[in-house]
């Protein structure tokens, strides 16, 4: 499994307000790639559940906290001379992450802050900070392994704009830069991008196309002869230079005023792949709770952008 970046709305709930999101993942992985080459090293079947804390202290600055469950599960395929679990880092045997079985972690913590600098007629402009954090040291040397464990600060800065000549239309975009912990003294920072399109179709009702990318800067790219080195072959998912490219669409629904529910499905594109898991399909479905506090005022927003705010239907571990 590949961290994320910490999802970053442009809209932030107002002062007082906040919300509380649990979501359920499921992820499938059936091709691995060798820098641009796709190969069959196995299946690994991902489940997990993030829960997700988002406070607005004042109608500009809001933070979060969230920490994810990954249950992971690997199964090779013996007509592949590359699908066979990875062996123990520090003597020979299947590694115990790798036996055909689920494994479930919490994996890293991620911590955002956000400040909205333009909220103007339908518009929001909100750059933002976020970093992740291992909560603990969990194993990284496997197919069914839950993360990078490493350490990462993110920054960068989401746009939206809710349209008024085109009503109940609305896009979102967000780029971020993260500074990743080294492996080995190998830089493989990183480019992320996602964005969003949807629609109001009735107020309590919303449709939306998304889309995610990552570029690593540095990094290397895996070879078949990676195997036979014993100082970057047990580190490699956490050296290798991984991009992506997903596609998907989603729905939301207004359940009332305090309950939204939202589901949306994703497929990564094989052209745009390099290194790592390429995605067949991950499907996301979720409940956010909003709740006031008496620091609470009157709403400061509109109900399409009150709407925005609360959903996390991208948030997750990929």
């Amino acid at each position: 499994m590949s961290p994320v970046p910490a999802r970053a709305q442009a809209w932030l709930p107002p002062q007082g307000e906040g919300t509380v999101s649990i979501l359920f993942s499921d992820v499938l992985v059936n091709t691995h790639f060798f820098g641009t080459q796709p190969v069959d090293a196995g299946r690994i079947r991902s489940e997990s559940m993030l829960v997700d804390v988002t406070y607005g202290v004042t109608d500009r600055f809001a933070f979060s906290v969230a920490l994810p469950l990954v249950a992971s599960q690997y199964t090779g395929n013996s007509n592949s001379p590359f699908a066979a679990p990875h062996p123990q880092p520090l003597y020979p045997g299947v590694n115990p992450l790798d036996d055909g079985t689920y494994h479930a972690v919490w994996q890293d913590f991620r911590f955002g802050a956000r400040y909205n600098l333009v909220k103007k007629r339908g518009f929001a402009l909100t750059p933002f900070v976020g970093s992740l954090v291992p909560s603990h040291g969990y194993d990284t040397f496997a197919h069914a392994a839950a993360g990078r464990d490493l350490n990462e600060l993110q920054f960068g800065v989401s746009a939206a704009k809710v349209f008024e000549s085109v009503p109940g239309v609305f896009v979102q975009a967000s780029y971020s830069y993260g500074i990743v912990q080294q492996v080995l003294d190998i830089s493989h920072n990183r480019s992320m991008l996602s964005a969003e399109a949807g629609y109001f179709v009735t107020p309590k009702v919303r449709v939306i196309g998304l889309s995610s990318g990552q570029i690593t800067h540095g990094g290397i790219d895996a070879t078949p002869g990676l195997g036979f080195d014993p100082i970057r072959f047990p580190v490699h998912d956490e050296i290798t230079r991984d991009n992506f490219l997903s596609v998907g669409g989603g729905v939301a629904y207004a359940m009332s005023e305090k309950f939204d529910v939202f589901g949306s499905v994703v497929h990564a594109l094989a052209a745009a792949q390099r290194n790592g898991h390429q995605i067949d399909h991950g499907l996301t479905i979720g409940l956010t709770w909003s709740f006031s506090t008496r620091r609470a005022g009157a709403r400061a927003i509109a109900d399409a952008e009150g709407s925005l705010a609360r959903c996390v239907c991208e948030k997750g571990t990929k």
